[in-house]
């Protein structure tokens, strides 16, 4: 461990309602709240490490941290660097100015020619690449991916006019809407059965075991469905069918 005594943990907090920091400058957010749980179970304290969200796997690599814990998606260019213990499922959203000025309702083909604002190393970066190769081989002009260092960057390049749309998570797309009345509109969802996990350095199967043995007690006690309720995320999120009968899934 970084610390012996402390699970050193990396994030990017900029991305409610999973991590966040309070005006005070606390971090918060579902995936603060859920570590600081696990670790307590495994008789450690918690340490963040903020950062942008492209130097998280980098970090972990480095052991400048023990773990991710940032809402990271899982897909086969991350699970060849890292291993994962998933506990959500979730989808994308694309959010457009209130009333969605540009139309945008298809994906791809609405994102011809639109500009449209990602979280730099985030899914959303990928997906909208890969939705660019489908908009060339269906000839049709590619859209401008702006790729930026935050959630919050590419929300106000939304706000600004700078971009067309921004891509984030479904319930980061709840807390934004909650937050800034009819600013925004969800224009579109895709991707709702992406799941997301503390990932930890390859190989690492004690971190691994120690943490999904932690959240399955999580899940047992009820805590779990407490904590998406407190957020407001959907109890269809859940990767549990049941906390009476929960086990952690192996992640990859």
């Amino acid at each position: 461990m970084v610390s012996s005594g402390t699970l050193t943990y990396g994030t990017a907090a900029t991305f409610p309602p999973f991590e966040s920091k309070s005006a005070g400058g606390d971090f918060e957010g579902f995936d603060i709240d859920m570590i600081s749980a696990l670790a307590d179970s495994m008789g450690l304290g918690t340490k963040a490490t903020d950062m942008d969200f492209d130097g998280l796997i980098p970090a972990l690599a480095g052991k400048r941290v023990d773990i991710v814990n940032s809402a990271m998606y899982i897909n086969d260019a991350r699970a060849a660097k890292v291993d994962f213990v998933p506990y959500l499922v979730i989808g994308e959203s694309l959010l457009t100015p209130g009333g969605n000025p540009k139309h945008i309702t298809r994906i791809p083909e609405d994102l011809s020619g639109k500009t449209i604002a990602v979280t730099r190393g985030a899914i959303g970066e990928t997906y909208m690449n890969e939705y660019n190769d489908q908009l060339r081989q269906q000839g049709l002009p590619a859209m401008t991916v702006m790729s930026l260092p935050t959630n919050q960057d590419a929300m106000l390049a939304v706000r600004s006019g700078r971009a067309d749309a921004f891509d984030t998570s479904t319930p980061g797309a709840a807390t934004t809407l909650a937050k800034t009345g009819d600013a925004f509109t969800v224009a579109a969802t895709f991707k709702n059965e992406t799941k997301i996990g503390i990932a930890v350095r390859k190989g690492d199967t004690d971190t691994a075991t120690a943490i999904r043995n932690a959240l399955d007690r999580f899940v047992q006690s009820g805590d779990y469905d407490k904590l998406l309720a407190k957020y407001q995320i959907p109890a269809d999120s859940s990767l549990f069918k049941s906390t009476a009968t929960s086990t952690a899934p192996a992640g990859g």
